[in-house]
């Protein structure tokens, strides 16, 4: 049976026509579906590549500290201003300062720290603008105060023992960290026995420490590197 030219038109119409409402309405549903199954994988996956990330930035600067100390002795003692990732970029044993993806970003321009120079045997710090809000690297004398509270100054590596009093001890500072992620940290370096058992509790024990998060959910995580 032959079909007319008007015929064939709308056989055309009806095969352009698109989709239909109820079609469109099923498309939007499986998107629906897939993002919400999807979206949280794919910020999880983020958040913990950033994990890794500050660790292997961690694992980079216990390299650079022993080979300074190799050729130069013990790292200075750093004051507000001061950073140790400043001196081993200043001494050629660090390419680019300390840098984490999580926590308080770098300032854009960077807050200048202390210039380290080194005369007569010894390296000294001068001048500078205050590190306190930024992620970085610091020498401090230890003390007997509870790691959580002991600002860099103290840490129990087997979950008990303090270090030893007036030792030096250098450790990485990250402020602003969220709750879940100073956990994933310590989980990341120290195992399940020695971290946190949730994240808004304070972590005393192992290398990575910290208080509880305040009202925000955020803490300042301090990292054991080395002591001297």
């Amino acid at each position: 049976m032959k079909t007319s030219p008007s015929q064939r038109f709308n056989c055309r119409r009806r095969d352009e026509s698109g989709f239909s409402l109820i079609e469109m309405i099923g498309v939007l549903a499986i998107i629906a579906v897939l993002a919400v199954a999807i979206v949280p994988k794919v910020f999880s996956t983020i958040a913990t590549s950033r994990v890794t990330s500050a660790v292997s930035a961690v694992t980079s600067i216990q390299s650079s500290a022993a080979d300074f100390s190799g050729k130069y002795g013990p790292i200075p003692v750093t004051g507000a201003n001061a950073r140790v990732d400043d001196l081993l970029l200043t001494s050629g044993y660090l390419d680019s300062r300390f840098k984490v993806k999580i926590g308080t970003p770098p300032a854009n321009p960077a807050i200048a720290g202390a210039a380290w120079t080194y005369a007569n045997g010894a390296w000294t710090s001068a001048g500078g603008a205050n590190q306190a809000t930024q992620s970085r690297i610091i020498c401090l004398t230890s003390t007997a105060t509870a790691p959580a509270a002991a600002a860099g100054s103290n840490f129990q590596l087997d979950g008990a023992t303090n270090l030893p009093t007036g030792v030096l001890v250098i450790s990485a500072v990250m402020p602003n960290v969220t709750g879940t992620q100073a956990q994933q940290l310590s989980e990341a370096i120290d195992g399940d026995a020695l971290s946190a058992a949730n994240a808004t509790a304070a972590d005393n024990a192992g290398k990575v420490v910290y208080a509880a998060p305040n009202a925000q959910g955020l803490t300042t995580v301090y990292i054991y590197i080395a002591q001297q």
